[in-house]
């Protein structure tokens, strides 16, 4: 009878046992490797070790400090708790520009509204085309200052921008929560089978920009005080393709229009 009753609380537990998470996919693998979190001067090493926590948390491995105050102290590993590791690891920049020489694409996170911050993604939007250009591009998302976010010129250099809701009560969240939320979504969504797309180098798009404004200009776009309507049409151009992640034979087509416009009135 004993035995029995052995063998049916071994059943009960194996039953409420909680499954095993399954190993993800080689993409999903490789699109975690090329995420990384980029924190724009951060000002508190408390802050910095939360931020190692949580990305360790979600899976992520790769950080990035511009700037950063003293971080290597005891409040820092404290905060860090088991998360050493990624800390120890964190890779330095003095300037944003010096760390974006390398090809990728880049995500501003935001939460302050404004025409130079439109549109901003949801997150739910924003996180499957992460993961899907991660499979084959460097991601790095942007994480700015705690008293004042990103600025409006480093803004300016992501190609897409995304926004985390909050009460508008009390909208400011602690810099470190912030980034649990993007690395937890970002975690959740990993186990998905998706294809991968290479995006084109970030210098070939850049070369794009500079041809399509030659273009608008050659079209009079600029003309007569019209600046901040060129200004305006770039930017709302550049964010579009920047959601869209432009592959290098779409540059090439987008090249070859303007050339074919400059052509036709007389450049």
């Amino acid at each position: 009878m004993l035995s029995v009753i052995l063998l049916r609380q071994m059943a009960r537990k194996r039953s409420h046992r909680i499954p095993a998470q399954p190993e993800p996919s080689e993409g999903a693998a490789r699109a975690a490797t090329n995420i990384s979190i980029v924190l724009v001067e951060p000002q508190s090493s408390g802050n910095v070790g939360s931020v190692a926590r949580a990305m360790k948390n979600t899976g992520l491995t790769n950080l990035v400090l511009i700037n950063p105050c003293d971080y290597r102290n005891n409040e820092s590993y404290s905060f860090a708790c088991k998360a050493d590791d990624v800390l120890l690891a964190a890779r330095r920049a003095a300037t944003l520009d010096e760390y974006l020489k390398d090809d990728g694409v880049v995500v501003g996170t935001t939460r302050r509204p404004g025409r130079l911050r439109y549109p901003a993604l949801t997150l739910i939007e924003a996180v499957p085309k992460l993961l899907e250009l991660a499979v084959e591009n460097r991601v790095s998302i942007l994480f700015g200052r705690e008293d004042r976010g990103l600025e409006n010129h480093e803004v300016a250099l992501c190609d897409m921008l995304v926004e985390i809701p909050t009460h508008e009560n009390y909208p400011s969240l602690n810099l470190s929560h912030a980034v649990f939320i993007v690395c937890h979504h970002l975690f959740m969504s990993l186990g998905d089978e998706r294809c991968g797309i290479k995006a084109a180098p970030r210098i070939e798009v850049e070369k794009m920009y500079v041809h399509m404004e030659e273009t608008f200009r050659g079209l009079g776009y600029g003309d007569k005080g019209g600046e901040y309507l060129l200004t305006s049409i770039l930017r709302g151009f550049k964010k579009l393709f920047g959601r869209s992640s432009l592959m290098q034979k779409e540059v090439n087509m987008l090249r070859g229009i303007f050339t074919q416009i400059q052509q036709r009135i007389g450049r």
